[in-house]
């Protein structure tokens, strides 16, 4: 008994592509049970591949550790003078000054700012790449449902016409060739519905990836743009505090450097 296949999603063909479809038509021999076999798994493979480079991309890039890193950037800026906090890198024997902390941390911003730039261009390229894969996705989904139409169509033929002729001319003859060649034609029939239905099974995992592929570059997107926000933002803000701070220790210093003078001279004044 046959199986009943899952109705592929309805989709509009282009004159171009319903030549195709005719081609496939064609070309399709039920009495080759290789070819029946091998039948869409060039398209498959294609599908597979797309699920294959998005895995390899989640696995080179984790947005988890990025994130880690987004946080420990900001809990440094905010903590950098503290020595005791876990950001803090200052770790001596001495007091160090204000402007002996901010060069220290400034080596330390700027060796993570490139490591931030470096994982930006990365998820740039990611979505990038992301984009393609849908594309090459929505693609390969089309050829995948080409194959399912030519195949059914062939099968309706088979059903309609080549079937019931076998049944006719073994019924007429009563010869054993003639009834093989009916349970023949039956086998091949069933052997290419099934295949039908494993590639409709392919085409609702294609049509899953669709969206999965847009939260990946959704998400690597907002990532991305959150780098940039530290790269542009916060770590700028942090630097121009640390201008600031120097410069009201700057005037501080000059301020009681003064005072060290004007006190000097009036000393030098009573004693003269």
């Amino acid at each position: 008994m046959l199986m009943n296949t899952a109705t592929p999603p309805e989709i509009s063909y282009t004159q171009e592509e319903l030549a195709v479809i005719e081609k496939d038509y064609n070309s399709l021999d039920l009495s080759n049970s290789a070819a029946i076999i091998e039948y869409g798994t060039d398209v498959q493979q294609k599908l597979s591949e797309v699920s294959g480079r998005m895995l390899i991309l989640l696995n080179d890039q984790s947005m988890e550790d990025i994130s880690t890193l987004l946080y420990t950037t900001v809990g440094y800026l905010q903590s950098m003078e503290e020595e005791k906090n876990k950001f803090s890198f200052f770790k001596s024997r001495r007091k160090l000054t204000l402007r002996e902390k901010y060069k220290a941390a400034e080596k330390n911003v700027d060796r993570i700012t490139d490591t931030l730039q470096e994982h930006q261009i990365q998820l740039m390229k990611n979505c990038a790449m992301l984009s393609q894969m849908h594309q090459m996705n929505d693609i390969y989904f089309k050829e995948l449902n080409m194959k399912i139409a030519a195949g059914k169509k062939k099968l309706e033929t088979c059903k309609k016409t080549e079937l019931p002729a076998l049944i006719k001319r073994a019924n007429e003859t009563g010869l054993v060739q003639d009834s093989q060649a009916v349970s023949n034609h039956q086998n091949q029939m069933e052997r290419l519905e099934k295949k039908l239905h494993e590639l409709e099974l392919t085409a609702s995992i294609s049509l899953q990836s669709a969206p999965l592929i847009e939260m990946i570059q959704s998400n690597q997107t907002a990532m991305a743009t959150k780098l940039q926000s530290t790269l542009l933002n916060t770590i700028p803000l942090w630097k121009n505090q640390v201008v600031l701070a120097l410069g009201m220790e700057q005037a501080k210093q000059t301020a009681a450097n003064n005072e060290n003078a004007n006190t000097l001279v009036h000393q030098l004044l009573h004693k003269n």
